[in-house]
């Protein structure tokens, strides 16, 4: 690339983003659909022409694209952004193995939708364990990029549906990090009902099995791990209520700490809504 295209890269990344589709500068579509900056916000990841993106990696990373790959290209009119990464990240795990340099080359990549691809990936790669996955989700679960780290946890969530049992033993090593956001993403991955994903069935009716991963968390010093840990009990009092309220009784008696109240008065909002 040369010096005049990054210096106008650089000073792109210092933009502050549009609120709304139709006010992004042609400038700034064009490099976030080019791979060379990431989006600042949902409106800049929705606007990303999936399809260009795909052309340029294609390119950088010497893939040669399935006529799957291209199909879904061609019909991505049909697909959401999201339903769109996913289709292409199934096909990318087939051609990219875990220990080829191009799947390391997604994980850094300035675009985070290409990163996203990168972290759906892990999710689709064959004959391969949780524990395994969770060390290859690991770099996009620290990621900087806020909407990266969501597609972390929800490149994994199936296991956990599928298994809670023995994900959740997995995760709780992850309660012990010093990384607050591999605490939160411990927390996050497990949540009952969740956001933009599919319901654990399983732990809407038997949530205690979550409990060994959320003890370590209820007095967390981090906000980004508090509002985690209350969303999951929140989200576990719309099935069961009364464990979520002996949940929160015995915290606040055992965990009388600011961390702890703030958790359990996010944790209730519903039920005292209900309660009125």
């Amino acid at each position: 690339m040369d010096p005049k295209t990054q210096s106008t890269i650089d000073g792109l990344a210092q933009r502050s983003p549009a609120p709304r589709q139709r006010e992004i500068p042609a400038d700034v579509l064009d490099a976030l659909s080019r791979g060379w900056i990431e989006s600042k916000n949902l409106v800049e990841w929705l606007s990303v022409d999936r399809r260009i993106l795909l052309d340029v990696l294609s390119v950088e990373l010497n893939i040669d694209l399935s006529p799957m790959l291209r199909a879904l290209i061609e019909d991505r009119e049909s697909l959401s952004p999201l339903q769109l990464s996913k289709r292409i990240a199934i096909e990318l795990a087939a051609i990219i193995p875990p220990s080829d340099e191009r799947f390391k080359s997604l994980e850094q990549h300035k675009s985070d939708v290409a990163r996203e691809w990168g972290a759906l990936m892990v999710g689709h790669w064959d004959s391969m364990s949780f524990a395994r996955r969770l060390a290859w989700i690991k770099p996009f679960a620290i990621n900087p990029n806020p909407g990266t780290r969501e597609i972390a946890w929800m490149a994994l969530r199936a296991y956990v549906a599928q298994d809670p049992e023995n994900t959740i033993s997995k995760l709780i090593p992850w309660t012990g990090s010093r990384n607050d956001r591999i605490r939160r993403y411990a927390s996050e991955i497990t949540r009952p009902c969740g956001v933009w994903c599919t319901h654990i069935d399983r732990l809407k009716k038997e949530p205690q099995l979550g409990i060994e991963l959320l003890e370590p968390l209820r007095s967390d010093e981090s906000l980004y791990v508090r509002n985690s840990v209350a969303n999951w009990l929140n989200d576990a009092s719309k099935y069961s209520p009364d464990w979520v309220l002996d949940v929160t009784h015995q915290w606040e008696r055992e965990s009388p700490t600011q961390q702890t109240k703030y958790i359990v008065k996010r944790a209730l909002r519903t039920l005292r809504k209900k309660n009125r």
